[in-house]
């Protein structure tokens, strides 16, 4: 991994402000929008947990962000189901701390928390309980002094004083090859910022060519066979969907244009078309969409039918068990059937 520090005439090429966070707070806020499966994948890997893929997800957020990354949502707190268990995650990712040394996002991480904690609080006859969803800090960029753990210390005065700890994750400390291997493979697009302080200073020797064209290179291969191979072999393996590759396509292609779409010299090498080379056009998007919109349709009508030909098999005195390996229905639902018909369970 290369060098994090870097000089005031290389920082200026990206100054970090607000402005600036937004767009990869809006990546990783688009990333958890993906399929389940991705989503889940990625919450294991993170989290340390060992969810089903399949595993139901719900989302804290009442806003959501469109494919042009054009609307925000207020934080990134998603529950996953597990039968009957609900377990929450909270997820924030920060670029400008390696600079700042400033980690106040963990009060911003505390005040999300805080605030979905009330939403599923537990109130008993003396006393009301805070379950905090389980927290995480993405480190987009990082250098040596960044902590694995930030810690925001709440002082009741003679009630005594709690550490309020929220890990990290070093994200270029990881490999692509890391980042499929546990399933992460959906962060992948944020990992443009691998060369980004190594391209600046390139970019800013008018004396050195070479150096500039080794790091087109160096950029080309990790796009290629390093980024888009990883996504390509997850959605072989069914770690993704199709339209996942879709979608994590095009935000690599947003944050390209950020992050070196405004360099000269990179378009002296033609690097713009290696990106805009695996875009997928809007029209295979909308494709995918209707066929996505197709596919759920059959299944809900084969659903509603299965559960249709149950009830009347129950209706007849078939036994919960027969009809549920008939009608393809789990036995759990066929039984709720049975007590809503108020039917004799035949012997």
């Amino acid at each position: 991994m290369q060098d994090n520090t870097e000089t005031a005439k290389e920082t200026s090429q990206e100054p970090t402000t607000n402005g600036i966070n937004q767009i990869y707070d809006k990546i990783l806020k688009r990333i958890l929008t993906l399929s389940s499966c991705a989503v889940v994948n990625l919450i294991n890997g993170l989290f340390e947990t060992s969810f089903p893929p399949e595993s139901k997800i719900t989302y804290n957020w009442t806003e959501s962000v469109d494919d042009e990354l054009g609307k925000t949502i207020s934080d990134c707190i998603l529950t996953i189901h597990v039968g009957d268990e609900r377990h929450r995650f909270h997820i924030e990712a920060e670029i400008d701390a390696a600079n700042t040394n400033d980690f106040s996002i963990v009060l911003r991480v505390f005040e999300y928390g805080y605030r979905d904690a009330l939403k599923h609080r537990i109130s008993g006859k003396d006393k009301i309980a805070l379950k905090f969803p389980q927290p995480k800090i993405i480190l987009l960029e990082h250098n040596s002094n960044s902590p694995d753990e930030v810690v925001l210390e709440l002082d009741f005065g003679p009630g005594g004083k709690i550490d309020f700890t929220v890990p990290t994750m070093k994200f270029l400390d990881y490999s692509i090859d890391e980042l499929n291997a546990q399933r992460m493979v959906i962060l992948l697009p944020l990992y443009l910022l691998k060369l980004r302080k190594q391209i600046a200073k390139s970019a800013g020797r008018t004396d050195n060519k070479d150096a500039i064209r080794r790091d087109a290179r160096e950029l080309k291969d990790m796009i290629d066979n390093g980024i888009m191979r990883a996504i390509d072999e997850s959605n072989k393996a069914g770690v993704i969907d199709k339209y996942d590759v879709y979608v994590l396509t095009e935000l690599m292609s947003a944050l390209y244009k950020h992050l070196y779409g405004g360099m000269e010299e990179l378009k002296e090498e033609d690097m713009g078309s290696i990106v805009d080379g695996r875009l997928v056009l809007k029209s295979d998007i909308l494709i995918m969409e209707r066929d996505m919109a197709i596919n759920k349709a059959k299944k809900e009508t084969a659903l509603a039918n299965s559960r249709e030909i149950a009830r009347k098999l129950l209706a007849k005195g078939v036994s919960p068990e027969i009809v549920a390996e008939a009608a393809n229905l789990p036995i759990e639902e066929v039984n709720e059937m049975q007590s809503e018909l108020q039917m004799p369970i035949a012997s």
